[in-house]
Order: C-alpha cells, then structure tokens, then sequence
C-alpha cells in the first residue's frame, strides 16, 4: 500500500512538473523578443557608397572619439572673450564689492559705469587682442620646447 501511494505521489509530482514546462512557452518568440534583425541590406553597393560619401561630409565624430574641445554651441563665447570679460570686471573694481553689497551705492554704481564703457568701448577688444597674443605665445613656446 505504501509503495503504490508513493509512485502514485511520484507520477503526480513528474505530471505536474511537465505540465508547468509545457506551459511556461505559450508565447513565441516574436511577440516578446520582437521580430528577426535583418542582417543583408536591400541596397546595391553603388546607393550604399553614395549615403556613405553623402553623410562623411556632414557628420561630426561621436564626443568620446574626439581629439581636443567640443565644437562650441550656439551662443558660446570662446574662454579669451569671458577671461577678457572678467578682466574688465575686475579692473573696474567690480570684484572688491561683496556679493551682498548694496547694489545702489554711488561707488557700486560709478564701478557698473566704468566696467559697462570698458566692455562696450575699445578696451575690451584691446583686452581680447592682448589675451590672444599671449596665448599664441604660450602655443609657440609649447611647440617649440
């Protein structure tokens, strides 16, 4: 009696296991992986040579395969017009005042009028040129070491 109710246990176990086997592939593969990748391209050799020359001319390396700086964006300045810029703000005794300093003092007004003439008059261009030759110095010095 024991034995039996034991193979009776044992086919009952295996049958179960196998139904839930059978049963957990109820959807093919397409549904959940999504359709095969097409691997061999419908284009002859010539249009494929052609998008290749046509999108050489106009696309730009991915940023991690670069050598050097990123191409600057729309609305950026280059680093010598905002070193020239500080400068100025600096020269015109803009830097001493606190950051919570009271914008509508005199002297606070009369350093904003001065940094303001400074960057909008010759100076500014003066300051850049000036930036730009050392920099090319600073170049030439390193090619030359």
């Amino acid at each position: 009696m024991i034995r039996s109710q034991y193979f009776t246990g044992v086919a009952i176990a295996l049958g179960l296991s196998t139904a839930v086997v059978v049963a957990a592939q109820t959807v093919p593969a397409e549904e959940w992986v999504g359709q095969p990748i097409q691997f061999t391209s419908t284009l002859s050799r010539a249009e494929v040579q052609a998008a290749y020359i046509a999108s050489a001319q106009t696309a730009q390396a991915p940023q991690e395969l670069r050598v050097g700086p990123a191409d600057p964006g729309v609305g950026m300045v280059e680093r010598a017009m905002v070193e020239a810029d500080r400068n100025l703000y600096l020269r015109a005794g803009l830097g001493d005042v606190g950051e919570f300093d009271d914008s509508v003092s005199p002297t606070y007004k009369e350093r904003q009028a001065a940094y303001e003439r400074m960057r909008n008059g010759p100076e500014f261009a003066m300051e850049l040129a000036r930036i730009n030759r050392g920099a090319s110095t600073a170049a030439l010095a390193q090619v030359s070491e």
